[in-house]
């Protein structure tokens, strides 16, 4: 009897994407808010705002003392409970460069404006899609078998 496959029974690999479908991983957005412990002074929270920000680190330090200095107590509760609640970059996988420019640009919009980064991608493929339509007018038209007829008999004469 010929041996029958079934090919859904990987759903239940704890590996499979069907069963991590939804859980927040690494994916390839690596654009997150976490303490940046290796550029931080304390506990990373001022350069995890910067990088994720794409700030200047050294003004967000200075504002950051210069609030603490006229709010006290609020801004040093605030960068306290970050310290606690913000996850650290140490847990990053060790890949986490983006592979060009324009995927970091990307990625960093989408994180801090998805509808800016939504209303580029739709713009994007209304002309892609436009562009498509002309190809497909120009190559579907009558005219581009007669232009298409007459370099045949161009090249053969």
């Amino acid at each position: 009897m010929p041996e029958h496959h079934h090919h859904h029974h990987h759903w239940r690999d704890r590996d499979s994407y069907a069963y991590r479908a939804g859980q927040p991983g690494p994916g390839p957005n690596f654009h997150r808010l976490r303490r940046n412990t290796r550029r931080g002074k304390i506990a990373g929270v001022c350069a995890g705002f910067a990088e994720y920000f794409g700030w200047n680190l050294k003004w967000v330090r200075i504002i950051s003392i210069l609030a603490t200095i006229f709010f006290f107590p609020m801004p040093a509760i605030a960068y306290l409970a970050a310290a606690v609640f913000m996850k650290a970059d140490t847990d990053l996988p060790p890949q986490t460069d983006f592979r060009d420019e324009e995927a970091e640009r990307f990625w960093r919009t989408f994180s801090t404006r998805p509808k800016a980064t939504f209303s580029e991608l739709k713009h994007r493929f209304r002309a892609l899609d436009a562009r498509i339509a002309d190809l497909e007018y120009a190559v579907t038209s009558s005219e581009y078998g007669l232009r298409k007829a007459f370099r045949d008999l161009e090249r053969g004469a």
